[in-house]
């Protein structure tokens, strides 16, 4: 029998193999890299820290309350101007718009009869000129009366519509920004059509009192020459006509005349008044498209939008009667 030989084993098997597996000492890369492993990418944390700010500001947009004077200072403005043309104190339109029959009854005396004053044909021009001046300023005044009623009857309605379609703490849709801005535009429109009127008068009792005091006329001194022409004729028309009487109707002009400059401060002022009100509606009107998906409508708005209407309603059954007020009493002996 074949015996294989036996093999002799004269080598060592290596140690290292047989020792158990150690933890693999850390060096500084693998520590750098260990500790990368753990971070958060950077773009991560933008992407994350931009969310976040995104969503606050989403939140705040759309559910805190938004302080916003739109409504505040609508509320505030009208009812100033609408106090102050309650306040207004001038005389009736009826009594200026008659001044126009007296200054031609004093011209047509003049015209009817051969005077001995060279300048006779200049002042009866002047009475009659003076008298269509004064019926022009009347017609002004008493227009601006009938629009300022219609005005404050019209805006007290927009002013009723946006109260209809508003609530505390309501989100402003596009639609709704549409509608109120549109609101505010017939408010303004409104406004604005007294607010010509008020211009219209001024206007008038400028060029009114430039020719009562004479300028731009032959009569120098405008009324002052009138008064001293019928301190000359009154011996000539004593016989056929009663001068005191004559004299007390130019009295009464005169006196109606003095109180233009004061009917042009109170009309002036309620022009820059409005005028005020018209640039901060055109502001606030302008203003309402950047402003839906905003939370800014309060309990206290809707309070001071009903308090104006209230306010509105009593103010526009004066004002409608204002132009009664003031009339002229003549005393005749």
């Amino acid at each position: 029998m074949y015996n294989c030989p036996k093999w002799e084993w004269d080598f060592e098997f290596p140690r290292q193999l047989l020792q158990p597996i150690q933890p693999k000492k850390q060096t500084i890369y693998s520590k750098v890299n260990n500790k990368d492993a753990t971070r958060i990418p950077p773009l991560v944390l933008v992407a994350n820290l931009s969310l976040m700010v995104i969503l606050a500001v989403i939140f705040k947009f759309y559910y805190e309350p938004f302080d916003w004077p739109i409504f505040r200072d609508l509320t505030n403005t009208t009812s100033l101007i609408s106090g102050q043309l309650v306040e207004l104190n001038i005389p009736a339109s009826s009594v200026i718009i008659n001044y126009r029959t007296t200054s031609h009854f004093l011209a047509d005396v003049i015209d009817r009869n051969e005077l001995s004053p060279n300048n006779s044909d200049e002042v009866a021009q002047y009475l009659n000129q003076l008298g269509d001046k004064m019926c022009h300023s009347g017609e002004a005044i008493e227009t601006m009366y009938s629009v300022g009623d219609m005005v404050l009857k019209e805006v007290i309605m927009e002013l009723k519509s946006i109260i209809d379609n508003i609530g505390p703490g309501q989100i402003l849709s596009q639609q709704n920004a549409t509608y109120f801005a549109d609101r505010y535009g017939k408010i303004l429109n409104a406004v604005t059509d007294l607010w010509d009127k008020f211009q219209i008068i001024i206007d008038e009792l400028d060029d009114l009192y430039i020719l009562y005091n004479g300028t731009h006329h032959q009569l120098a001194n405008g009324i002052n020459d009138v008064e001293l022409f019928f301190e000359k004729i009154t011996p000539e028309l004593g016989e056929n006509h009663d001068m005191e009487q004559l004299k007390r109707e130019l009295g009464y002009l005169k006196q109606t005349m003095e109180k233009v400059p004061d009917i042009r401060r109170q009309i002036h002022r309620l022009l820059s008044e409005f005028d005020g009100h018209r640039q901060l509606l055109i502001k606030r009107r302008g203003e309402w498209y950047k402003l839906w998906r905003r939370k800014l409508v309060s309990f206290e708005d809707i309070e001071s939008l009903e308090e104006v209407i209230s306010k509105l309603d009593r103010i526009a059954e004066r004002f409608v009667k204002k132009d009664e007020e003031n009339i002229e009493k003549r005393i005749y002996i």
